[in-house]
This record gives C-alpha cells, structure tokens and sequence, in this order.
C-alpha cells in the first residue's frame, strides 16, 4: 500500500505506474527513464549550471518560462531571472532545464547563439561533425 517512488524514494498511497514501478509525478518518472540530458541537448549546451535559485519577500532568482522541449530527454529551455515582488527585471542567463524531482533540478548554460555548435542541422539538432552522423546521411 505504502510504496516508495521508484525515483526520489517518497512513500506513496497512489501514483503514477509503468511497468517499471510506481512514480510520484511525471518529472521523477521522465528522470527515471532518462537521468540527464541527452546527447543533442548536451552538445547545444555548456556545463555551467543556473545554480539555485532564492526568492524572499518576492525578491531574489526564480526561473521562467517553458519552449523547446526535447522530445529525447524531456529537458526545456528557461530563463533565469532577478525579480522584484515576483517581477522578472533582469535577465540573468537561459538554461536547458530538467527536473530530478519536485523540489530538484539540473540545469546547462545554452550556447550563445552565434555559437555554431549550437546550430540546428537536417534533423533540427545541433550540428554535428559529418563523422557523427549516420553512414547514410553522410553519403547522400
């Protein structure tokens, strides 16, 4: 009756359940499945985290925003922010984002935009060396 969550270890009554266990909520299924990011978000990103975040009275750090899921690892893209009675004033950096549980998650710095690892190639993934790619799309 009282199980444990498969991922963060939470005792359960209800849940959600695969045929690998029993999950709290999706996040920590979706990082059970697929700890970490996938390689096509790794090579878009740098290994410099968002860090955590702190807000206290409505001002301090909170992430925003929600675009560009991966279909591969689940991970989205956020914005770090300053705020100011829970106002986003300052932009501090954009951060492919996934969740580890309900209160946890890890975080990669994007690439500059102008960066052209991080271009999209024939399949909408960064780019990579033609040595990367499948046989079959290297000699078309």
């Amino acid at each position: 009756m009282f199980e444990k969550c498969k991922n963060c270890g939470t005792r359960l009554i209800t849940g959600k359940r695969d045929q690998t266990g029993i999950f709290c909520s999706t996040a920590c299924q979706n990082f059970y499945h697929c700890p970490g990011f996938c390689q096509w978000c790794d090579a878009a990103t740098t290994p410099k985290s968002a860090g955590s975040t702190f807000t206290m009275n409505g001002v301090g750090t909170t992430m925003y925003g929600s675009k560009s899921p991966c279909p591969k690892c689940g991970s989205i893209i956020k914005r770090k922010w300053l705020v100011v009675f829970f106002i986003p004033l300052i932009p501090i950096g954009t951060y492919r984002f996934k969740w580890v549980t309900r209160g946890r998650y890890i975080s990669r710095k994007l690439k500059p935009a102008g960066d052209p690892s991080s271009a999209p190639n024939w399949v909408g993934q960064p780019s990579s060396t033609p040595l990367d790619q499948p046989e079959s799309v290297r000699y078309r």
